[in-house]
């Protein structure tokens, strides 16, 4: 890279960029000039959509009616009256109290006591009366909700089977069949609007009908009929649950919501009940605000439908000069990441659009049905059986609109996410803005391994708690239960007094402080420091040159406008007139060069553009590595030091077998390392022979020096000496040798291999 300092950049273009780098450059121009266009666009879709689904659920209004309904039948649905009771005296009413509620209905006969004098007496100003009917006392009651045509009362049945053990059952219980254990694992504890859409009613299932055109005795006689304890209508063994629900229609919001009360009878004994009221609008339009909204963000929609038809046709066109199958090409061009997105999107919004015409379409035909002669006046007209066949097909219309709201919020809420995709895929090419999408794809490979060890662990403690605590622990009663627990203990959420009471102080500590340091404060860091780590590497990526969003924008306007005004060509075409040309890729291309390979380009625009590759060049080359990848440049430096030495020792041993000839055949790691584990066999052999021979030397030595001095002692003064003679007889008889027995045992190292050419006496 040349210095700045001794080169201004345009004395460096001037000297020529390659080919390649300029292409690159101008694709990457194209990609953030095209997405910057669009996040104008997927920006306005996203609001515009956000604002339609507020405006179409109102949840607002919705929670308000359901909190209210919820709050007069849990609170104000009283029974177990006691007249004059002192309750009555201290509250100083006028008349009687109910000393229970409905969470206080424990057994069979706190449900009909329930149903007989808290539920049905609160539509009591509904029902058909003497004289005309109070519309003062119904507003009171119930407010701005008024009970349309009646309650329908339904009984679910649970199947029957033989009995775990048919002979205790009887003699012990008196039980001749009994229900299977699965049917009732569930133990429903709160409201759950799709667990009573999913269960209908169904043709088999005995409905009882209660309607407001009847007099208030003869309900009160249907009701004791119906309900008792040994009525023949709930069914001891069978029955499964028992399901109110009645319509109530408001006038000020124009809505339709059917309240339910319902009671599950588990075979535990545990009585559940909840309260349900579901809402639906009778007229899906009356803002002008949401009708507008949503035709902008039909239009949105529309122009991605456009766009991407226009790209495959430009694809079909392409394919057909490249002589590829239309179908190949363009499943090739959608099974990109960002293409497949907007194909999602395509798909999510035309089911939308049918389901939510599918809701306009059931909200008029509710609205038609309210209009009709059966249910224009508070009571209905007609026989008993043209009055259920009408209240029966409104409730089934009411909940098939309900199940189809569902399905549309369940839709819409996948829009929700696909959405903001569109925006992501603008601001992937863009440097800056796409450093949150290239950290999550960069650190998805981590997260997933790192996924697997911590389902692992968090599943562990959760099933722990259930074998614990799940007995008495509600948050602990199921699989489901303990790991949303478990969750909110991860998040901060402590359940300590509940587990405590449970499984002692010592065993509810021993789990809790466990799950906590291994799950919070370990893997939950573990995770962050993934993240923070591949988020290291992006950030690392960006270059110095890099635009803001905010000046990425007003350069394109005023490309823009000069595009406009003519002084200079687009992007997209300096681009394809230079690929046209077929250029090597290291052809340096220099300002001047650029202007005659493009006609029309400006020298102005040719050395703008060989700056910005020269900038996209220089920022590669400078890109400072971050602390994890120079980790993994010494990991993988020291991974192949180790290879390079493991491959010199086999060429080296290779290289001792093949001089002596002991492996034969290709050069391969196996054979080599074979040869040297031979080779180091023998050297070792032939290590302890040579050192046995050098042993028996210096034994022969010290016999022969000894015989010598035994000679010299027994003669005459007058000869040499001893010392003298014994040192060179012992010279003499190793041939001139100056040898010693140490000497002998160093010089065996210095030996070559083989045999050792020494002559001694052959007992050597």
């Amino acid at each position: 890279v040349i210095d700045e300092t001794e080169c201004s950049m345009l004395e460096r273009v001037e000297k020529g960029l390659a080919a390649e780098q300029v292409i690159e450059h101008l694709t990457t121009e194209l990609s953030e000039d095209t997405s910057c266009r669009s996040l104008p666009g997927a920006i306005m879709l996203f609001v515009c959509f956000i604002c339609s689904c507020l405006q179409a659920d109102e949840p607002t209004l919705n929670y308000s009616t359901r909190s209210l309904l919820n709050e007069i039948l849990t609170e104000d649905a009283n029974f177990a009256y006691i007249p004059g009771s002192q309750f009555q005296h201290d509250l100083g009413a006028d008349q009687d109290v109910g000393m229970k509620v409905l969470e206080n209905a424990n057994t069979r006969q706190d449900v009909h006591s329930w149903f007989r004098l808290g539920f049905f007496p609160l539509f009591q100003g509904s029902f058909a009366l003497d004289g005309p009917a109070d519309m003062s006392a119904i507003i009171t009651q119930w407010e701005y909700n008024s009970a349309i045509g009646g309650v329908r009362l339904s009984q679910e049945l649970a199947p029957l089977g033989d009995c775990r053990d048919a002979g205790l059952a009887k003699a012990l219980a008196n039980f001749d069949i009994c229900s299977p254990a699965f049917h009732y694992l569930s133990t429903p504890l709160s409201p759950h609007l799709p667990d009573i859409l999913a269960r209908e009613v169904k043709p088999d299932d005995p409905v009882r009908w209660f309607f407001f055109s009847e007099d208030w005795d003869t309900i009160s006689a249907r009701i004791d009929e119906t309900l008792r304890p040994n009525s023949t209508w709930l069914q001891r063994r069978r029955s499964e649950s028992v399901r109110a629900a009645v319509p109530l229609y408001n006038p000020e919001l124009h809505t339709l919501t059917v309240v339910y009360a319902e009671f599950f009878f588990a075979r535990s004994g545990k009585q559940w009940a909840r309260v349900l009221a579901p809402t639906l609008k009778v007229q899906v339009y009356y803002k002008l605000f949401h009708i507008v909204v949503d035709a902008v963000c039909l239009v949105f929609v529309l122009q991605i439908f456009y766009s991407e038809g226009n790209e495959v046709r430009v694809i079909v066109i392409e394919s057909k000069r490249q002589r590829m199958t239309p179908f190949k090409a363009i499943f090739r061009h959608f099974t990109e990441f960002w293409n497949g997105v907007d194909c999602l999107c395509m798909i999510g919004f035309s089911v939308l659009v049918v389901f939510w015409v599918g809701q306009i379409q059931n909200a008029q035909t509710l609205s038609d049905m309210l209009v009709g002669d059966r249910f224009g006046q508070r009571t209905m007209t007609g026989s008993d059986e043209q009055k259920a066949e009408a209240l029966r097909a409104l409730l089934d219309h009411v909940e098939m609109s309900l199940r189809h709201q569902l399905t549309v919020a369940y839709i819409r809420s996948i829009c929700l996410f696909l959405v903001p995709m569109r925006m992501f895929k603008a601001f992937s090419a863009q440097a800056r803005l796409s450093i949150l999408t290239r950290t999550f794809t960069s650190a998805a490979t981590d997260v997933f391994h790192f996924m697997l060890i911590f389902f692992t662990l968090f599943m562990s403690w959760a099933v722990c708690g259930i074998v614990l605590f799940g007995n008495s622990v509600e948050q602990f009663a199921d699989f489901e239960r303990a790991m949303n627990t478990c969750l909110r203990v991860v998040l901060g959420e402590i359940v300590w007094h509940e587990v405590r009471e449970e499984a002692g102080p010592i065993v509810g500590a021993l789990w809790l402080w466990t799950f906590t340091f291994v799950n919070s404060l370990v893997v939950l860091n573990m995770l962050l420091a993934i993240i923070m780590d591949a988020y290291g590497d992006v950030k690392s990526s960006v270059g110095t040159h890099s635009e803001t969003l905010l000046e990425q924008a007003w350069e394109t306007f005023t490309r823009w406008k000069a595009r406009r005004a003519g002084l200079r060509l687009s992007v997209k075409e300096v681009l394809y007139a230079l690929e046209d040309k077929h250029l090597p890729a290291d052809t340096k291309i220099t300002p001047t060069s650029f202007c005659d390979l493009v006609t029309g380009l400006g020298k102005e625009q040719a050395a703008e553009v060989l700056i910005g590759a020269l900038q996209d060049a220089d920022d590669l080359e400078r890109t400072a590595d971050s602390v994890s990848g120079v980790i993994k440049m010494v990991g993988a430096v020291d991974t192949r030091v180790k290879a390079m030495n493991r491959n010199l020792t086999l060429l080296i041993g290779h290289s001792v077998a093949s001089t002596t000839g002991t492996v034969k055949g290709p050069a391969t790691s196996e054979n080599i390392l074979g040869a040297v584990v031979a080779l180091t066999d023998s050297f070792r052999d032939h290590q302890e022979d040579t050192e046995k021979r050098l042993l028996r030397m210096e034994e022969y030595i010290r016999k022969v020096s000894a015989e010598v001095q035994d000679r010299n002692s027994g003669g005459s003064v007058g000869q040499r000496d001893p010392t003298n003679s014994r040192s060179k007889t012992g010279r003499s008889g190793l041939g001139g040798s100056a040898l010693d027995g140490e000497d002998l045992r160093a010089s065996k190292f210095k030996s070559a291999p083989g045999p050792v050419p020494l002559c001694f006496p052959s007992q050597w």
